[in-house]
């Protein structure tokens, strides 16, 4: 399955000539990955880190800027798992406007306990609904 969620790109994720500063991609591509959350996949992502005591940071980033979005426009941007293991996730995301691919991201995140700031699996009920998003 994908999730698609369309952004509207405002001036705060510019540079001065009106194109997304680069930087900002990552901020936005991590948005979409807690907008998963809550909406596709129905986890509460704050309590997942607040209440859980997790984390999902990343390992392994892989991105390409074909084409930059400008302040004004609508995109959309798309989520897909690539893999779900005991404690790690493949992201694969992406940013289109009417189909036309703007950039792309391939990023692995590993399941943390925030107390001991090691590795730990991916809690069952949530790798279930993951393993569930990814067969739809």
């Amino acid at each position: 399955m994908t999730f698609i969620k369309p952004y509207l790109i405002r001036l705060t994720h510019c540079d001065p000539t009106g194109q997304v500063f680069y930087p900002n991609y990552f901020h936005l591509f991590n948005a979409l990955v807690e907008d998963w959350f809550y909406e596709a996949i129905e986890v509460r992502y704050d309590q997942f880190l607040m209440e859980r005591r997790m984390a999902l940071p990343t390992v392994r980033l892989e991105t390409t800027f074909t084409k930059p979005c400008r302040m004004g426009e609508t995109v959309d941007f798309w989520l897909t798992l690539s893999h779900v293991g005991r404690s790690s996730v493949r992201f694969t995301m992406g940013v289109e406007k009417d189909g036309e691919q703007r950039a792309r991201m391939n990023r692995i995140a590993v399941c943390v306990d925030q107390n001991t700031h090691k590795s730990t699996p991916i809690p069952d009920d949530i790798r279930e609904k993951m393993l569930e998003f990814m067969r739809e």
